[in-house]
């Protein structure tokens, strides 16, 4: 994935979504680096198998968001499990960032920018 730019659609995206579901209030310049476990869902009193649950519950959000309301496709060959599971994986690596979970959401969704692109 290409650097932290506001001119990719997948970072911008992750970033605002998150913030509109009051996961993370940092600008958008120093969200790069924030880790899932600075996230709002994110609860260290949490078990792993608990800890997994929100987190399938964040992706499934963050998935009706972007095909529902900012009109996204599944990338060639992506399907909503897959999306969902692959977000979920960076979701509850503690030390994973926004930059990463963006790549995974790049690698699974064509935002309606990039449909225009084509």
């Amino acid at each position: 994935m290409a650097e932290w730019s506001k001119n990719n659609a997948a970072c911008l995206t992750t970033w605002i979504t998150l913030r509109v579901l009051e996961q993370s209030f940092k600008v958008f310049n120093d969200s790069a680096a924030i880790t899932m476990k600075e996230l709002a869902y994110w609860n260290t009193a949490a078990s792993d198998d608990m800890r997994k649950i929100q987190a399938t519950t964040l992706a499934h959000q963050l998935d009706n968001i972007f095909i529902k309301i900012r009109c996204a496709r599944y990338e060639e060959g992506k399907t909503a499990e897959q999306a969902v599971s692959d977000t979920v994986t960076v979701l509850i690596d503690a030390d994973k960032t926004m930059n990463d979970l963006a790549a995974v959401i790049d690698a699974n969704y064509l935002f309606l920018r990039e449909q225009l692109d084509d």
